[in-house]
């Protein structure tokens, strides 16, 4: 399951509909794996109790789960990642953390992902900057990105750019967008790159299902509120 820009500022409100719709829906379709790119969280200024609350929700679901730190809830000391220990009780939910990027493998799903971590909100920030080829190990290779595509256009603005050189050139098999609220399919091929879109701005979620015979297939998931 692939999804991005939740959003989560408080109990209660519309994002922690979102959030419950996301957990019902990976037990739906008994997704293996989660992949959430960027902005789970809308801010740093979110309390302790919406981060408990969505932890033992993470930490009860059958499924692995990677979180990319986006620009909203970046990687710094004071941000929901860095100020709870509460992650660390949770043995099933792996959040990238390198500034320089960094790989993460399941050699029981066959999957190996990549994703860089944004760390300020002051940065220029390349997202696929520093991706290495993926291993030829036979696993599918996930990266999980956050920021703009500007394909062969002029960049319009001065960060989060991704081209399509980039995703083209990466050579890895899924490439997993997260910054726009829509869902978006932006190169089917040689490498699949689709933005999920926010469960409210596209309506549900994105379930991407590699298989060995008839290779990789999307589906849209909607939300169940």
């Amino acid at each position: 399951m692939h999804t991005s820009d939740l959003h989560l500022e408080s109990l209660g409100e519309r994002g922690c509909q979102d959030f419950t719709s996301l957990i019902l829906a990976a037990g739906q379709t008994k997704a293996d794996l989660v992949v959430i790119a960027g902005d789970l969280f809308d801010s740093q200024r979110v309390k302790d109790d919406l981060i408990d609350f969505m932890v033992e929700e993470l930490r009860n679901l059958p499924a692995q789960v990677v979180i990319l730190p986006g620009n909203h809830d970046c990687l710094t000391p004071a941000s929901a990642y860095g100020r709870s220990t509460i992650w660390e009780d949770c043995p099933n939910v792996r959040i990238f953390r390198s500034p320089e990027g960094e790989t993460v493998k399941f050699p029981d799903l066959n999957i190996t992902l990549w994703g860089k971590p944004v760390m300020s909100y002051n940065d220029v920030i390349s997202p696929l900057e520093g991706i290495p080829r993926p291993e030829g190990n036979g696993c599918w290779n996930i990266a999980v990105a956050h920021g703009f595509y500007i394909g062969n256009d002029p960049p319009y603005a001065p960060s989060y750019q991704i081209t399509r050189r980039e995703i083209v050139e990466s050579g890895w098999d899924y490439i997993a967008l997260g910054h726009v609220p829509v869902f978006k399919v932006i190169c089917d091929e040689p490498v699949l790159a689709c933005y999920s879109g926010s469960p409210q701005g596209s309506g549900g979620f994105l379930i991407v299902e590699f298989d060995e015979e008839t290779g990789i297939k999307w589906r849209r998931h909607p939300t169940s509120f």
